[in-house]
Order: structure tokens, then sequence, then C-alpha cells
């Protein structure tokens, strides 16, 4: 989780989108593509940004975790509070997201 939000703040597209497991699939029918292409435009090339986590609660089952947060975004000029779930997936040694919601 704090790795996924560091690479996130960090504009670091490679390790952020590593963190998305290779089922993962955008909310809205949107293609994996044309998701990553939404979220590169959205992410490189603003003058900073900030994610951090509060409220962290994750519940693992076996292979599979649900965790949820309150997600504190700022960046230039936009400043977003938010209810996150993020569903993961154990995939060797690292956790990846299969599926996220905002909200609940």
């Amino acid at each position: 989780m704090r790795a996924w939000a560091s690479a996130w703040a960090g504009q670091d597209m490679e390790r952020y989108l590593a963190a998305y497991g290779p089922d993962f699939a955008p909310a809205g029918g949107q293609s994996r593509k044309s998701w990553e292409e939404d979220r590169r435009a959205r992410i490189v090339g603003k003058s900073s940004i900030s994610v951090n986590i509060e409220n962290l609660a994750i519940k693992v089952d076996g292979q599979t975790a649900t965790a949820k947060f309150r997600q504190i975004y700022r960046a230039d000029n936009l400043n977003v509070t938010s209810r996150k779930t993020l569903d993961m997936q154990r995939s060797g040694n690292h956790w990846q997201i299969r599926k996220e919601s905002v909200g609940g």
C-alpha cells in the first residue's frame, strides 16, 4: 500500500503500474491500455503529488486481501479526500491490486 502511494507521489509510473496485477480491470469497462494512458497523463508532469493513507484496515483471506482506507490526494491545485477500497491478490512475495473502487 505504502509503496503504491509512494510510487504515485514520486510519479514513478513503472512502479505505480506494477502495483496493479495482470487481471486488474479498470472501472467502467475501460481497457487496461486506455486506463494506463489516462493514469500516465494525470500523473506525469504534475509539479508535486502527495498521496496520504489514513485509517488503513486490511483483511487478509488466504491469497486475497481487501484494504480500506481514507486517501488524501493533493496535486497542483487539486485537493481530494475520499474513501478507497483495493482488492488485492498475492503474487509471490508481493500483493497486487485486482480491483480499485472509491466510496464505501
